[in-house]
Protein backbone atom coordinates (compact mmCIF):
# COMPACT_ATOMS: atom_id res chain seq x y z
CA UNK A 1 0.00 0.00 0.00
CA UNK A 2 1.31 3.50 -0.85
CA UNK A 3 2.56 5.46 2.10
CA UNK A 4 0.38 8.29 3.33
CA UNK A 5 2.42 11.44 2.96
CA UNK A 6 3.09 13.47 6.09
CA UNK A 7 2.40 17.11 5.32
CA UNK A 8 3.56 19.89 7.55
CA UNK A 9 1.95 23.22 6.80
CA UNK A 10 4.64 25.67 7.80
CA UNK A 11 2.89 28.75 6.47
CA UNK A 12 -0.74 28.83 5.44
CA UNK A 13 -2.70 31.51 3.60
CA UNK A 14 -6.15 31.52 1.98
CA UNK A 15 -6.10 30.56 -1.69
CA UNK A 16 -6.84 33.55 -3.85
CA UNK A 17 -8.30 31.78 -6.85
CA UNK A 18 -9.24 28.43 -8.36
CA UNK A 19 -6.58 28.54 -11.07
CA UNK A 20 -3.42 26.43 -11.00
CA UNK A 21 -1.13 27.42 -8.17
CA UNK A 22 2.56 26.99 -7.51
CA UNK A 23 3.04 24.24 -4.95
CA UNK A 24 6.34 24.54 -3.10
CA UNK A 25 8.05 22.40 -0.54
CA UNK A 26 10.79 19.94 0.25
CA UNK A 27 11.20 16.17 0.44
CA UNK A 28 13.18 14.57 3.26
CA UNK A 29 14.24 11.04 4.17
CA UNK A 30 12.06 9.58 6.92
CA UNK A 31 15.05 7.74 8.37
CA UNK A 32 17.47 10.62 8.96
CA UNK A 33 15.49 13.74 8.01
CA UNK A 34 17.99 14.75 5.33
CA UNK A 35 16.83 16.48 2.11
CA UNK A 36 16.38 14.14 -0.85
CA UNK A 37 17.57 15.07 -4.34
CA UNK A 38 16.26 13.59 -7.61
CA UNK A 39 12.83 12.69 -6.26
CA UNK A 40 10.30 12.60 -9.12
CA UNK A 41 7.40 14.99 -8.38
CA UNK A 42 4.45 14.22 -10.69
CA UNK A 43 1.06 15.88 -11.12
CA UNK A 44 -0.93 12.76 -12.08
CA UNK A 45 -3.76 14.81 -13.62
CA UNK A 46 -1.68 16.27 -16.44
CA UNK A 47 1.49 14.13 -16.21
CA UNK A 48 3.70 17.17 -15.69
CA UNK A 49 6.69 16.44 -13.55
CA UNK A 50 9.93 17.69 -12.10
CA UNK A 51 12.67 16.40 -9.81
CA UNK A 52 13.76 17.82 -6.50
CA UNK A 53 16.94 19.85 -6.33
CA UNK A 54 20.08 18.93 -4.38
CA UNK A 55 18.54 20.46 -1.24
CA UNK A 56 15.29 18.50 -1.67
CA UNK A 57 13.21 21.48 -2.84
CA UNK A 58 10.44 21.23 -5.41
CA UNK A 59 8.08 23.52 -7.28
CA UNK A 60 5.11 22.27 -9.30
CA UNK A 61 1.81 23.77 -10.47
CA UNK A 62 -1.51 22.15 -9.58
CA UNK A 63 -5.19 22.95 -9.21
CA UNK A 64 -7.17 22.29 -6.07
CA UNK A 65 -8.20 18.66 -5.81
CA UNK A 66 -5.36 17.37 -7.99
CA UNK A 67 -3.01 14.61 -6.86
CA UNK A 68 0.77 14.93 -6.60
CA UNK A 69 3.01 11.86 -6.40
CA UNK A 70 6.55 11.70 -5.01
CA UNK A 71 8.64 8.78 -6.31
CA UNK A 72 12.20 7.64 -5.71
CA UNK A 73 13.88 4.28 -6.12
CA UNK A 74 14.03 2.43 -2.80
CA UNK A 75 11.20 4.45 -1.22
CA UNK A 76 7.44 4.05 -1.00
CA UNK A 77 5.37 6.39 -3.13
CA UNK A 78 3.96 9.39 -1.25
CA UNK A 79 0.79 11.05 -2.54
CA UNK A 80 -0.62 14.47 -1.65
CA UNK A 81 -4.07 15.72 -2.62
CA UNK A 82 -4.13 19.51 -2.99
CA UNK A 83 -6.90 20.63 -0.60
CA UNK A 84 -10.06 22.26 -1.90
CA UNK A 85 -9.94 24.93 0.80
CA UNK A 86 -6.90 26.71 2.14
CA UNK A 87 -3.73 25.63 0.35
CA UNK A 88 -0.55 25.63 2.44
CA UNK A 89 2.20 27.83 1.08
CA UNK A 90 4.82 25.18 1.87
CA UNK A 91 4.74 21.39 2.06
CA UNK A 92 7.16 19.04 3.76
CA UNK A 93 7.02 15.48 2.40
CA UNK A 94 8.60 12.56 4.25
CA UNK A 95 9.51 9.44 2.25
CA UNK A 96 9.96 6.08 3.93
CA UNK A 97 12.11 3.18 2.74
CA UNK A 98 10.34 0.53 0.72
CA UNK A 99 10.26 -1.19 -2.67
CA UNK A 100 9.50 0.97 -5.68
CA UNK A 101 5.96 0.52 -6.96
CA UNK A 102 5.38 0.12 -10.67
CA UNK A 103 1.80 0.38 -11.93
CA UNK A 104 -0.01 -2.88 -12.62
CA UNK A 105 0.24 -4.08 -16.22
CA UNK A 106 -3.38 -4.61 -17.18
CA UNK A 107 -4.31 -2.20 -19.94
CA UNK A 108 -7.04 -2.98 -22.48
CA UNK A 109 -5.96 -0.15 -24.74
CA UNK A 110 -4.51 0.18 -28.21
CA UNK A 111 -0.89 -0.14 -29.28
CA UNK A 112 -0.79 3.44 -30.56
CA UNK A 113 -0.85 4.69 -26.94
CA UNK A 114 2.18 2.67 -25.91
CA UNK A 115 4.80 5.19 -27.04
CA UNK A 116 3.40 8.22 -25.20
CA UNK A 117 2.77 6.15 -22.08
CA UNK A 118 6.34 4.81 -22.13
CA UNK A 119 7.75 8.32 -22.54
CA UNK A 120 5.79 9.46 -19.50
CA UNK A 121 7.14 6.66 -17.32
CA UNK A 122 10.65 7.25 -18.61
CA UNK A 123 10.42 10.84 -17.42
CA UNK A 124 9.24 9.69 -13.99
CA UNK A 125 12.18 7.29 -13.58
CA UNK A 126 14.68 9.17 -15.74
CA UNK A 127 17.37 9.38 -13.07
CA UNK A 128 17.36 5.61 -12.42
CA UNK A 129 16.94 4.52 -16.05
CA UNK A 130 19.82 6.66 -17.30
CA UNK A 131 22.14 5.49 -14.54
CA UNK A 132 25.14 3.84 -16.31
CA UNK A 133 25.48 0.07 -16.22
CA UNK A 134 28.77 -1.79 -15.83
CA UNK A 135 30.34 -4.43 -18.04
CA UNK A 136 32.05 -7.49 -16.55
CA UNK A 137 35.41 -5.80 -17.12
CA UNK A 138 34.20 -2.63 -15.37
CA UNK A 139 33.09 -4.69 -12.37
CA UNK A 140 36.51 -6.32 -12.12
CA UNK A 141 38.29 -2.98 -12.37
CA UNK A 142 35.91 -1.20 -9.98
CA UNK A 143 34.72 -3.83 -7.47
CA UNK A 144 33.59 -1.35 -4.80
CA UNK A 145 31.32 0.40 -7.29
CA UNK A 146 29.95 -2.93 -8.48
CA UNK A 147 29.23 -4.05 -4.91
CA UNK A 148 27.54 -0.80 -3.89
CA UNK A 149 24.09 -1.57 -2.48
CA UNK A 150 22.60 1.55 -4.08
CA UNK A 151 24.07 0.75 -7.49
CA UNK A 152 22.89 -2.86 -7.37
CA UNK A 153 19.42 -1.67 -6.41
CA UNK A 154 19.29 0.69 -9.39
CA UNK A 155 20.54 -1.99 -11.81
CA UNK A 156 17.93 -4.42 -10.49
CA UNK A 157 15.25 -1.79 -11.01
CA UNK A 158 16.44 -1.25 -14.61
CA UNK A 159 15.93 -4.97 -15.31
CA UNK A 160 12.51 -4.98 -13.65
CA UNK A 161 11.50 -1.87 -15.56
CA UNK A 162 12.53 -3.50 -18.84
CA UNK A 163 10.36 -6.51 -17.99
CA UNK A 164 7.48 -4.20 -17.02
CA UNK A 165 7.72 -2.33 -20.33
CA UNK A 166 7.70 -5.55 -22.35
CA UNK A 167 4.64 -6.87 -20.53
CA UNK A 168 2.90 -3.53 -20.98
CA UNK A 169 3.64 -3.59 -24.72
CA UNK A 170 2.01 -7.02 -24.98
CA UNK A 171 -1.05 -5.79 -23.08
CA UNK A 172 -1.38 -2.74 -25.33
CA UNK A 173 -1.05 -4.75 -28.54
CA UNK A 174 -2.71 -8.06 -27.68
CA UNK A 175 -5.76 -6.46 -26.09
CA UNK A 176 -9.31 -7.62 -25.43
CA UNK A 177 -11.00 -5.09 -27.72
CA UNK A 178 -8.93 -6.12 -30.73
CA UNK A 179 -9.37 -9.85 -30.12
CA UNK A 180 -13.13 -9.49 -29.67
CA UNK A 181 -13.44 -7.46 -32.88
CA UNK A 182 -11.48 -10.06 -34.85
CA UNK A 183 -12.97 -13.21 -33.33
CA UNK A 184 -16.18 -12.45 -31.46
CA UNK A 185 -14.84 -14.02 -28.26
CA UNK A 186 -16.09 -12.52 -25.00
CA UNK A 187 -16.36 -13.25 -21.29
CA UNK A 188 -14.65 -16.32 -19.85
CA UNK A 189 -13.80 -17.69 -23.30
CA UNK A 190 -11.94 -14.49 -24.17
CA UNK A 191 -10.07 -14.51 -20.86
CA UNK A 192 -8.99 -18.15 -21.25
CA UNK A 193 -7.93 -17.71 -24.86
CA UNK A 194 -5.82 -14.63 -24.07
CA UNK A 195 -4.13 -16.43 -21.18
CA UNK A 196 -3.32 -19.57 -23.20
CA UNK A 197 -2.16 -17.83 -26.38
CA UNK A 198 -0.52 -14.68 -25.03
CA UNK A 199 2.48 -14.09 -27.33
CA UNK A 200 5.98 -13.40 -26.07
CA UNK A 201 7.41 -9.91 -26.43
CA UNK A 202 10.10 -10.92 -28.96
CA UNK A 203 7.54 -12.89 -30.96
CA UNK A 204 5.16 -9.93 -31.07
CA UNK A 205 7.88 -7.45 -32.04
CA UNK A 206 8.87 -9.59 -35.03
CA UNK A 207 5.31 -9.80 -36.39
CA UNK A 208 3.92 -7.57 -39.11
CA UNK A 209 0.36 -6.35 -38.70
CA UNK A 210 -0.82 -9.00 -41.15
CA UNK A 211 1.02 -11.85 -39.42
CA UNK A 212 -0.23 -10.64 -36.02
CA UNK A 213 -3.87 -10.74 -37.15
CA UNK A 214 -3.24 -14.13 -38.76
CA UNK A 215 -1.77 -15.38 -35.49
CA UNK A 216 -4.93 -14.39 -33.63
CA UNK A 217 -7.25 -16.02 -36.16
CA UNK A 218 -5.23 -19.24 -36.33
CA UNK A 219 -4.89 -19.61 -32.57
CA UNK A 220 -8.57 -18.84 -32.01
CA UNK A 221 -9.42 -21.58 -34.50
CA UNK A 222 -7.25 -24.03 -32.53
CA UNK A 223 -8.73 -22.80 -29.26
CA UNK A 224 -12.30 -23.33 -30.46
CA UNK A 225 -11.44 -26.75 -31.88
CA UNK A 226 -9.84 -27.85 -28.61
CA UNK A 227 -12.82 -26.60 -26.58
CA UNK A 228 -15.66 -27.73 -28.84
CA UNK A 229 -18.38 -29.83 -27.12
CA UNK A 230 -17.99 -32.62 -29.69
CA UNK A 231 -14.25 -32.98 -29.04
CA UNK A 232 -14.75 -32.93 -25.28
CA UNK A 233 -17.24 -35.80 -25.39
CA UNK A 234 -14.88 -38.12 -27.29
Amino acid sequence: MPLRAFIFCLLSFPALSAIAQSIRGEVVDGNDGKPMANVAVINVYNNSGYTTTDDGRFLITANKGELIEFRKLGYKIARVRIPAGTVPEYFKIILQKGPIELPEVNIAGRAKDYKSDSLRFHEIYKHELEFPTMSTLDMIQHPFTALSKTNRQIWHFQKEYDRFQKEKYIDYTFNEKLVTNLTGLAGDSLERYMRYYRPAYEQLRNMSEYSFYSYIKQTVYRYRLANSPLRNTQ
